[in-house]
């Protein structure tokens, strides 16, 4: 039997919903959003608050960490939202695994001269949207976080040696 093929419809391309390099400006605006934070924090908040006396000594002598560490919070919820008004895949998922992971990269890029930590947090960010993103992009959410907490624990790892 003979199957009938209608000429005027026309095929449609189906676009999905992950863009790499959409992904990737996502997360190096958010790691210079990371920068911009952590040098605001340090200077506007935790030195004046905690530096001005010797009773805060340890939080004063870790004020970059620390200072990091809120910023990394408040990128995460701005991941958050930004990854939700694109309509990316599971973008709480996301934000909260790469907090995690990059978690103390202030520390790590203390330091450096201000351009070297805002090119590696820029690219860093970058790159672990692309990562965590292209992972959460699987539909057995189990395994996919498995792989992720595996990443996690592997960079952690690798980044307190």
């Amino acid at each position: 039997m003979a199957k009938i093929i209608k000429s005027d419809v026309e095929s449609q391309v189906i676009s999905s919903s992950y863009s790499l390099w959409l992904v990737a400006l996502l997360g190096a605006s958010l790691g210079l959003i990371f920068c911009l934070l952590t040098m605001i924090i340090n200077q506007y908040f935790i030195n004046p608050l905690f530096c001005g006396s010797s009773v805060n000594a340890d939080i004063c002598l870790n004020s970059v960490s620390v200072s990091g560490n809120i910023a990394t919070i408040l990128v995460a919820v701005i991941g958050i939202f930004t990854m939700l008004r694109l309509e990316l895949d599971q973008p709480l998922l996301v934000s909260i695994v790469v907090a995690a992971t990059l978690w103390g990269l202030a520390q790590l890029t203390d330091g450096l001269s201000a351009i070297e930590i805002i090119a590696w947090s820029v690219s860093i960010y970058a790159l672990a949207y692309i990562l965590f993103s292209w992972i959460a992009r699987y539909r057995r959410i189990l395994s996919a976080l498995v792989v992720m907490l595996l990443v996690i624990f592997i960079v952690r790892v690798v980044a307190n040696f």
